[in-house]
């Protein structure tokens, strides 16, 4: 059997080093969604994956909890709206939620996947640092492999 991997998980993966996932792990502040801040970052990742987004959200039984919830809560604040720039604020805030749940629910599945959820933050950046070592030694070897 082939092992599938959705879009949305893929560009989380590509986007998030070891140390961002380490640290998402220990403080899910809003800083440290370090590639998701604005509203157009946000609003672009969730138009692109939305129905990715969903799917592991619905499927993941601990994540759907607080999908659930935040998915309540944006009902409940769009029929206190009055204006059409307040349901704009609340659905820009309901989808930085979403976004947020579902990247911190990938860090922790990847985190996991690694064997980085017992590891200390010194060791998970010797295991950055490690692989960055490695790509730069391999673009060093397509460079000198190139030269006469």
């Amino acid at each position: 059997m082939e092992d599938y991997t959705n879009d949305a998980v893929k560009a989380i993966m590509a986007a998030y080093t070891p140390i961002e996932v380490k640290t998402l792990l220990h403080n899910h502040d809003e800083s440290n969604f370090v590639h998701h801040q604005t509203t157009d970052e946000i609003v672009d990742f969730y138009a692109e994956h939305n129905e990715d987004i969903h799917h592991w959200l619905l499927d993941d039984s601990s994540a759907f909890e607080y999908y659930n919830k935040a998915m309540c809560a944006y009902n409940y604040a769009q029929t206190q709206c009055t204006s059409d720039k307040e349901r704009f604020y609340v659905q820009n805030e309901y989808l930085k939620d979403v976004v947020y749940i579902f990247i911190a629910t990938v860090c922790y599945d990847l985190a996991a996947s690694h064997g980085m959820l017992d590891q200390t933050m010194a060791e998970v950046e010797d295991y950055q640092l490690a692989i960055e070592l490695k790509l730069q030694k391999e673009k060093l070897k397509l460079i000198q492999g190139g030269k006469k």
